[in-house]
């Protein structure tokens, strides 16, 4: 637990803000979804764009004229993902390929701890602060819903499925970064890299949309998994998503649990 609350304490600056700006986001979106009537804005807007834009946005954007979809579209904006991607990057580039470059991680194994338990409790670490975060997100928009509409079963069912797997998401990444870290020994080096992975796969995941030459690209992409507009129409299977999202982040676990384990600190 000690080291559970010196990860916190590191990083606890940067998650509270994301956690209040990720939850006015939801806020926001929500308050004016039921405030501004959008639902004869919208298509006269996107008729005026031409058949490529009109193809990225698919029907994303007229979802986004009711609640639900807002809701949706909501936890998919661009400025949550980011937030949450710095916070999956960030903690495990930090404390492993970080600490091994100022020789803290060196510092922390002269004590008489297991890497197996150092590695897994800063796994546990940014899986709990990324749960915080998104459950933030989630209260924010449950929140608004009963304030500005109507909070049914349904809906609610909806919105935790979403968030769950915004979360695991997340975690893929947050995993993904691991990876590199235990291989890597500059944490600069290691944020860099992770984060070009995710927005290459971010990119990759639109272009896909609008480009037909790369559409045998989605089934690798990790953003594929998460489609919550999709989600709240009930067009894509959460199981799939969390098969396959959970699979990969088992096999990130344990290559960087072996690669740890066999590592020399330094180097």
């Amino acid at each position: 637990m000690t080291y559970i609350f010196f990860i916190w304490k590191s990083h606890r600056g940067f998650l509270l803000v994301s956690m209040i700006f990720i939850s006015v986001i939801q806020f926001l979106i929500l308050k004016m979804v039921t405030t501004i009537d959008y639902s004869t804005m919208l298509p006269q807007l996107l008729e005026q764009l031409p058949e490529n834009i009109r193809v990225l946005f698919g029907d994303n954007a007229f979802s986004m004229a009711t609640v639900e979809g807002a809701a949706a579209g909501g936890l998919n904006h661009p400025l949550v993902l980011v937030l949450l991607s710095l916070a999956a990057i960030l903690i495990p580039s930090r404390h492993i390929a970080g600490e091994a470059e100022t020789g803290t991680l060196e510092l922390i194994l002269s004590f008489p701890v297991r890497r197996t338990t150092l590695l897994i409790n800063l796994y546990i670490s940014a899986v709990v602060f990324l749960f915080v975060v998104i459950f933030c997100a989630l209260c924010a928009s449950l929140l608004s819903i009963n304030m500005f509409h109507q909070l049914t079963p349904v809906l609610f069912v909806k919105l935790l499925t979403i968030c769950c797997n915004l979360w695991l998401l997340f975690i893929c990444i947050m995993s993904i970064t691991m990876v590199l870290s235990v291989f890597e020994k500059e944490g600069s080096r290691v944020g860099m890299r992770a984060a070009s992975v995710v927005l290459f796969f971010y990119l990759l995941h639109y272009l896909s949309s609008i480009w037909n030459t790369i559409q045998f690209t989605k089934p690798f992409n990790i953003f594929t998994y998460y489609q919550p507009s999709s989600l709240m129409s009930e067009q894509r299977s959460f199981l799939l998503h969390f098969g396959v999202l959970s699979t990969l982040i088992l096999i990130c676990f344990f290559v960087s649990l072996y690669q740890f384990n066999r590592r020399d600190i330094p180097g």
